[in-house]
């Protein structure tokens, strides 16, 4: 009886570190924080993005392998615009070139961005 519940335990330990390599589209804080430090160069501020917005898009861009939370990713984008604001969106398409990542193509911003055209 003891050895099942010390494997039962096992495996739920074994699930609560996994869960988070499991996939799944961050959080809408999670997005707005890696972006934020991106804002700056998207108001046409200064000619490259800054280090830390770099590594926040790289880091974005591996927790997005599903189209699914790509999609997800542009539908927070689209309700921080508010907050956001204007951007330059030629800026928005270099940013994933100037920070050598695969960042997938993120649609204009705008308040009728299309989500659904996220590849």
């Amino acid at each position: 009886m003891n050895s099942k519940i010390i494997i039962a335990c096992v495996l739920m330990n074994l699930l609560l570190v996994l869960r988070p390599a499991m996939s799944a589209a961050p959080s809408c804080d999670a997005v707005i924080t890696s972006f934020a430090p991106c804002l700056s160069y998207l108001k046409n501020v200064g000619y490259v993005p800054s280090t830390s917005c770099c590594d926040n898009i790289k880091v974005l861009d591996q927790r997005l392998p599903e189209k699914q939370d790509r999609k997800s990713v542009c539908q927070c984008i689209k309700l921080a615009i508010p907050i956001i604001g204007t951007v330059n969106n030629t800026r928005v398409q270099d940013v994933s070139n100037s920070c050598g990542s695969n960042l997938y193509e993120i649609p204009p911003i705008s308040p009728d961005m299309n989500c659904d055209n996220v590849v």
